[in-house]
């Protein structure tokens, strides 16, 4: 479920675990990801947005993780 997915890429986050390392052993393993993450830019703020086959995304920014449509 992205829920899931989602808990578990903030909780790295809280602990302070880097993008790539989230990247390699949370998102790129799971099934819900697809593809490689892009790049985005809101408000001058750069996001990495990872593709998911519910077709929601799965958006990292600097204060941490949130899903969109």
């Amino acid at each position: 479920m992205p829920q899931q997915l989602l808990h578990a890429c903030q909780r790295a986050h809280r602990d302070r675990t880097d993008f790539p390392t989230i990247w390699h052993t949370i998102l790129r393993p799971n099934p819900l990801v697809i593809g490689l993450p892009g790049h985005e830019v809101v408000d001058g703020e750069a996001h990495l947005v990872i593709g998911l086959s519910t077709g929601q995304k799965l958006v990292s920014r600097r204060s941490g993780f949130s899903l969109s449509w």
